[in-house]
């Protein structure tokens, strides 16, 4: 078992966070890190090799717990790590011109959460023809596309999108009555994970629930909560929200409570932010389903560790999710955004 120290931003408390972890190999590294994100986090100085880490943007709290993850397992490794961010959630290009930079400069493997499933490809092509491992992280690659580019994704970390919606399924199914009636609030419509997410919900509840609509609304806050009270006024018998987001889920969660139906109306959103864990505690959305983006940061350069070290590492690792209510909600809050005591995390790596 390996204890991962977290060093927290500015104002945050520190702590520690105990992982199932692999025996950590050090590996060559002599070239400088350049590229860096203002503000991102800088290369350390154990001198075992250099991790680039390409990310969606940091002032999202998701991506930023995955930042905070990767740079305490690089810290535990004596790695260095570099992070460079997108500019927002479809900053394609942007995101595109900085992994390129980063290629320039060369590194020892390369974890990458694009902001569509092709994006990065071109970027990647050489990287792959060097033989250096990529570590895919949350948004897969579409795979076929880079086969045919030629880029090789030596493995994928990250959730299981239609485990985590069918996680918020029985999440649901045990805050309503049988057969109540759901609506459901998702992202953007052709973004996969949200397509998945929504999917294994539906699957979760066939025949036991009625959801009687599904609309969109982009990943934002505030067109989450304009969509939920539209609902509440058009169907008055709705029962619960689902929505593949924690920030929606927080703007879902104000209609509600300006609806005057806290307590009626259940909430239950994917990511498991601070916030939502806090409304929680709070006595606000009844359950969330926690993804642990900390966590996916941990096992990404713990992923690139292992295959800069030539071992074999399995093509494809599942972090887990935990449905999170007010039982363990001030567990969840208090280790956030790290796993909390007593949730076992298998090692991938092992």
């Amino acid at each position: 078992m390996t204890t991962i120290t977290r060093k927290r931003t500015a104002g945050a408390a520190a702590a520690t966070a105990t992982i199932l972890a692999l025996a950590l190999a050090g590996c060559a590294g002599t070239s400088d890190p350049a590229g860096s994100e203002p503000g991102a986090s800088e290369p350390g100085d154990g001198g075992g090799g250099k991790i680039a880490f390409v990310i969606k943007p940091l002032d999202n709290t998701y991506f930023g717990a995955m930042a905070e993850g990767a740079q305490a397992a690089a810290d535990e490794a004596g790695v260095e790590l570099t992070v460079v961010a997108a500019e927002n959630v479809t900053d394609d290009s942007g995101q595109a011109s900085k992994l390129n930079a980063l290629v320039t400069a060369g590194y020892d493997c390369y974890v990458v959460n694009p902001t569509s499933q092709t994006n990065l490809l071109t970027g990647l092509v050489p990287v792959s023809d060097a033989g250096t491992p990529i570590v895919n992280l949350d948004l897969p690659i579409d795979l076929d596309a880079a086969a045919d580019a030629g880029v090789n994704v030596t493995t994928y970390v990250g959730t299981n999108n239609e485990t985590a919606g069918a996680a918020g399924g029985e999440a649901m199914l045990g805050l309503v009555d049988e057969g109540s009636q759901v609506a459901l609030i998702g992202g953007l419509v052709a973004d996969p994970g949200n397509i998945a997410r929504l999917a294994g919900f539906e699957k979760a509840v066939e025949g036991k629930l009625e959801i009687t609509q599904t609309v969109a609304a982009d990943f934002d806050k505030a067109k989450a909560k304009s969509a939920a009270a539209t609902i509440l006024i058009a169907n008055p018998d709705i029962k619960g929200f689902f929505t593949p987001s924690g920030d929606m889920a927080m703007g879902i969660q104000q209609a509600v409570e300006e609806a005057g139906k806290t307590g009626e109306v259940a909430v239950v959103g994917i990511d498991g932010t601070k916030d939502q864990l806090a409304d929680i505690v709070a006595g606000g959305q009844p359950a969330a389903i926690e993804q642990f983006p900390y966590l996916m940061g941990v096992q990404s350069v713990q992923a690139c560790v292992a295959a800069m070290g030539g071992a074999d590492i399995p093509d494809n690792v599942e972090t887990p999710v935990l449905i999170v209510d007010k039982d363990n909600a001030q567990a969840a809050l208090d280790a956030f955004p790290a796993p909390p005591e007593g949730f076992d995390v298998p090692n991938p790596f092992e």
